[in-house]
């Protein structure tokens, strides 16, 4: 007999796990205001909670870090 395995019940375990919530990423946005743009980093929460903007990727990074949160990169 093949063991079987829930993908659903899998995914609800991880998706609400304590560790998982723990996580933090950065994504590279394009800000626009009048006739000038420029490039923001924001910081994610796991959940895709919008919690911080930060001039420069490494200013975000170090954020992630001192407040607790563990950095993940998204490719």
């Amino acid at each position: 007999m093949v063991n079987q395995i829930d993908k659903d019940s899998i995914f609800e375990e991880f998706s609400l796990s304590e560790e998982n919530l723990s996580y933090a990423f950065v994504k590279k946005e394009v800000h626009s205001d009048d006739n000038f743009s420029t490039y923001i980093f924001s910081v994610y929460g796991s959940d895709g909670t919008l919690l911080a903007a930060f001039d420069s990727k490494e200013a975000a990074i170090g954020a992630i870090m001192q407040s607790g949160l563990r950095y993940i990169s998204l490719h």
